[in-house]
């Protein structure tokens, strides 16, 4: 099993749908298409497995269910953890004929887990980035350098963000 750029593309798009306001709300998108359970569902549909994405789902959900986020503290990326660590999981599973409601759950914990670290670790290094941008931003106000403050609010987050934005096509037993 691998997975297609469309399917990569949907699940960005449920990534973005979860975590932006504008786009899926707080309530639609991150207490709902944001949880596990839901994003489990979502990318069985997507990647045509829907057993194996609840069986993962519900196995994430456990993990994390009590994750509130008073203030909009963030102590854990279940975005991350939905769209990408469920995904991974399933192609685990799959790569490695895992069978069996325990086995499965057992395997895809800790790869959720790790995603939702990994997640938060990015998500915090992205926001400490944008207060450097703040900074320049607030310096080119001071000066009356407009074009300046625009390319700090827009130019340099997305020079920065680029090189994670590069798609790479890598498959767990070949590269194609």
């Amino acid at each position: 099993m691998t997975i297609s750029w469309i399917q990569a593309i949907l699940l960005g798009i449920f990534a973005s749908l979860s975590s932006m306001p504008g786009m899926g709300g707080s309530s639609i998108g991150n207490y709902t298409l944001g949880r596990p359970l839901v994003g489990g569902l979502i990318s069985g549909l997507i990647l045509g497995d829907v057993t194996t994405g609840i069986m993962v789902g519900v196995a994430l959900q456990v993990v994390y269910i009590a994750l509130v986020t008073p203030g909009g503290t963030v102590s854990a990326d279940v975005r991350a953890i939905s769209y990408i660590g469920i995904p991974l999981s399933i192609l685990f599973v799959h790569a490695n004929n895992i069978t069996g409601e325990a086995a499965i759950a057992a395997a895809a914990a800790p790869i959720g887990a790790a995603v939702g670290t990994i997640g938060t670790v990015l998500f915090y290094g992205t926001a400490t980035m944008n207060l450097l941008w703040q900074h320049i931003g607030w310096k080119a106000v001071e000066e009356g350098n407009f074009k300046k403050t625009l390319r700090s609010g827009l130019g340099l987050p997305m020079d920065f963000s680029l090189p994670l934005l590069l798609p790479s096509n890598y498959d767990y037993h070949q590269i194609r």
